[in-house]
């Protein structure tokens, strides 16, 4: 069949759109068509028979058939693109019975029983109504069977002046259209206006459209007042004085307004566009990562914002700060997973980028630490993030972020929340599905808040609203049925998807700190890099110090885990981020609040020592990864954003000071032989100096000297501490 040769049966009088545009058929031959568009420079095209009905079988293009004959362009010159089809009955009656009487005296004249003579006019007039009366009952009123006629329909006989006049008019097209009256599709219908009230209404139209929302009934008085005032000189001079107006008039002609050109100046763009933009659904997805819609929600709950551990039994609670916190939030679109939560007092661009860091980190241990009953297990590499204007996401530091991660990035256009349904609709469902059951809710409005002292009975502090929305998160929402994902629960829409399309882990733990950690400036030394009282030293730090000696480095730390840092060298063969190992033991997965915590409950319990030994600080971090779990959780989550100053202040306060001696138990064995006081980290006092002392200067090895040994972290984490411990056995050798 494929082979078969055939020709379109396609003609002059045809017309053919394609992508929106009329195109002429400008040649026709054996083998091709040639169309040609509207356009004054448009270009022919020239297809072959099989290939146009190709295009017209895919929908591409399509066939108006006798578009430009004679009867079509003046069914167009009437009644432009309406339809007979979509007119009222009585429109359509009144049609086909003109046409009727036409094709009676058509027949008449074929028959010779019938002539246009004027003056046989009543003659032939009883012959044609039986003719036009046989015709309706055989025809359109046996298809209704009558109902809906009125009965006068059938005994109207037409004056031979207007019946000739469109006799000759029809015969040129036989269209029904004819007879339907031109001014029901030019809305010349209505009662004229006076050109000067028309001038008036134009005019107050303009205060229409207006943010004050005034009502056409204002506009009616407006206009009306000023014909009064008009007719009042008008009357003077002798002269016609103008109609007032109805408030139907003016109800017309605001119904004539653009409807978005009104809701953009009375409700504003962003309404506008909500309510007259075109919606396609949504974005289907179906592989997990491939978008990630981010926004933030300010919580409709009055709470407490204060510190952690606020006392809200205290009398003093009114003298406490209330407020509202935000949440910023990040959710998968193809399972409808919640990825991040992030709770602030105000919105900022480090709360965005905690949010994507949290995206990519593994939350079940979180949530266990917050009392879930489910795992929080969805995380992995983010493929592209979609945001709205707001000020925290188009920060230039969270644009660099995302760039460094090979992460797409997307601004849609604000006032369109339907362009990030998935994220604006997890909002919603917290407002609908927690917020009911907590005391000091706001609502979503006045209206509904009524006379409910918001302010009286906030409760909630940062530290109980993580929870809740933690436990909201893991056990609620991940578990209930969602209509978007054909009824199947977020958990286990991920764990399909997972297994359908794979799972994309997250970068290194090292590169995200790189990219997304705190930054700070700090000195270089032969202690390494001296950041929140601990050492962090690498072979490659060792190397570049060597070569180059004291350098002010960026640092970039991760508040959930002390246990490395990195630090950003900027000369030689390797320059870039460099990843150090923290020369203390034990600190691996340790928040800096744990530690911070900890070092303040040493301090206040051994208030009196000069000192605090090695053995102490390791069975205080013990004691803290098992009693300050909670804390950590909070701090990953949480309001109160770990900042450089904050981060400073806690030093000072916290680390000024601070002695790390050796193990009383070994330094009271007489025999042990007693390091040098100024060798080795755990008997050097830490000031609150970032940089290395000034007597500190690079000291250059020899080069047959083996037992000099760096901590050489370099993205291996193995080896860290058993080299630590070889360079602090080298250095106390050296010295002795």
């Amino acid at each position: 069949m494929k082979d078969i040769q055939f020709q379109l049966n396609i003609s002059h009088e045809d017309a053919v759109l394609g992508k929106g545009e009329l195109h002429f058929v400008q040649k026709v031959t054996d083998d091709t068509v040639t169309l040609l568009a509207k356009q004054a420079d448009a270009v022919p095209l020239t297809f072959s028979h099989a290939e146009l009905a190709r295009l017209l079988e895919d929908g591409h293009f399509s066939i108006e058939y006798g578009y430009f004959s004679d009867r079509q362009a003046a069914r167009h010159a009437r009644m432009g693109r309406a339809v007979i089809s979509r007119l009222s009955r009585k429109t359509q009656f009144n049609a086909f019975l003109g046409e009727a009487w036409c094709e009676s005296m058509s027949e008449g004249e074929a028959e010779e029983w019938f002539n246009r003579s004027s003056k046989r006019w009543p003659e032939f007039l009883p012959k044609l109504q039986e003719r036009v009366q046989q015709k309706l009952h055989d025809g359109l009123l046996k298809s209704i069977k009558g109902e809906g006629v009125d009965p006068t329909f059938l005994s109207y006989v037409p004056g031979r002046t207007s019946i000739m006049e469109k006799y000759r008019e029809w015969e040129k097209t036989r269209d029904p259209a004819i007879f339907i009256k031109k001014s029901i599709f030019n809305g010349q219908n209505g009662k004229r206006v006076h050109p000067q009230a028309e001038a008036i209404i134009q005019l107050e139209l303009e205060n229409y459209l207006h943010p004050n929302e005034i009502y056409p009934s204002q506009v009616l008085d407006a206009v009306n007042a000023e014909v009064r005032r008009k007719n009042t000189a008008l009357g003077f001079a002798g002269e016609d004085l103008i109609p007032e107006c109805s408030l139907s008039t003016i109800e017309r002609r605001i119904s004539e307004l653009d409807r978005f050109e009104v809701l953009a100046a009375r409700s504003g763009v962003a309404h506008a566009k909500n309510k007259l933009g075109a919606h396609a659904g949504g974005i289907k997805l179906h592989a997990p990562l491939l978008r990630v819609e981010m926004d933030e929600w300010e919580i409709d709950l009055m709470s407490i914002l204060q510190g952690a551990g606020a006392d809200i039994t205290h009398p003093s609670l009114r003298d406490l700060e209330l407020g509202r916190y935000w949440v910023c939030a990040a959710i998968d679109v193809a399972s409808r997973s919640i990825l991040g939560l992030k709770l602030s007092t105000k919105p900022s661009a480090e709360d965005a980028k905690a949010v994507v860091w949290m995206a990519m980190r593994g939350k079940t241990m979180l949530a266990s630490q917050l009392g879930c009953e489910t795992s929080w297990s969805q995380h992995g590499h983010v493929y592209h993030v979609v945001v709205d204007n707001g000020p925290a996401f188009v920060n230039a530091d969270f644009k660099a972020a995302l760039s460094d991660l090979a992460i797409d990035y997307s601004v849609l256009p604000a006032g369109a929340p339907k362009l990030r349904g998935v994220i604006e609709r997890l909002f919603r469902s917290i407002a609908i599905l927690l917020m009911p059951y907590l005391t000091g809710r706001t609502f979503s409005n006045p209206q509904q808040r009524g006379d409910y002292p918001s302010e009286k009975y906030a409760v909630h502090t940062a530290e109980s609203i993580l929870e809740l929305l933690v436990r909201f998160t893991v056990d609620v929402y991940h578990n209930r049925k969602h209509r978007g994902l054909e009824y199947a629960t977020p958990n286990n829409m991920w764990d399909k998807l997972v297994t359908e399309f794979g799972w994309s882990p997250p970068m290194s733990k090292h590169k995200l700190r790189h990219i997304l950690g705190l930054k700070f400036n700090r000195e270089t030394g032969r202690h390494g890099v001296l950041m929140n009282g601990v050492n962090y030293h690498s072979k490659r730090l060792a190397e570049h110090f060597q070569k180059y000696g004291q350098q002010s480095v960026e640092v970039s730390i991760d508040t959930e885990d002390m246990g490395h840092i990195s630090v950003w060298l900027e000369r030689g063969k390797d320059s870039g981020w460099s990843t150090l190992g923290a020369k203390l033991e034990g600190l691996e997965g340790v928040s800096f609040a744990s530690w911070e915590r900890s070092i303040f409950e040493l301090r206040q319990n051994n208030r009196a020592a000069a000192s605090l030994t090695q053995s102490v600080v390791d069975r205080a971090i013990r004691r803290i990864k098992e009693i300050d779990a909670e804390q950590c959780a909070a701090r990953q989550l949480g309001p109160i954003k770990l900042t450089s100053d904050q981060i400073r202040r806690a030093q000072k306060e916290t680390f000024w000071g601070l002695s790390l001696g050796s193990d009383p138990e070994i330094a009271s064995d007489k025999k042990a032989a007693i390091p040098d006081p100024e060798s080795g980290f755990l008997s050097d006092e830490i000031p609150y100096l970032p940089g290395p002392l000034p007597e500190e200067e690079p000291v250059l090895p020899e080069v047959n000297e083996d037992e000099w040994f760096f901590s050489d972290e370099l993205e291996d984490e193995d080896g860290d501490h058993g080299m630590a411990r070889d360079a602090d056995r080298g250095e106390e050798k050296g010295d002795e």
